[in-house]
């Protein structure tokens, strides 16, 4: 399944991609993903260059990513494998 850039999927699979990479043992589930959600919402609003409308849809899309996964246990994942949340 194709997930399209700046979808609450697109932004569940990178969160969940970036939990795994960057198990950092030390912190809790909650601060690993306040972690990797500023450093998504610091890319979207500095780096990416798009229209204003399209920013504040991926913000949209994230914030309600970010809210999924606080509320959803999830298993960390293979990177070669499809993401998917339990």
């Amino acid at each position: 399944m194709t997930v399209l850039f700046g979808t609450v999927e697109y932004f569940e699979q990178e969160m969940l991609r970036h939990l795994e990479i960057s198990r950092m043992g030390k912190w809790t589930k909650e601060d690993e993903i306040s972690l990797i959600y500023s450093r998504l919402e610091n890319e979207i609003l500095y780096d990416f260059v798009c229209d204003e409308k399209v920013r504040i849809e991926c913000l949209k899309n994230l914030a309600y990513a970010d809210k999924r996964l606080r509320i959803k246990d999830y298993r960390p994942i293979n990177v070669n494998e499809k993401y998917s949340l339990m």
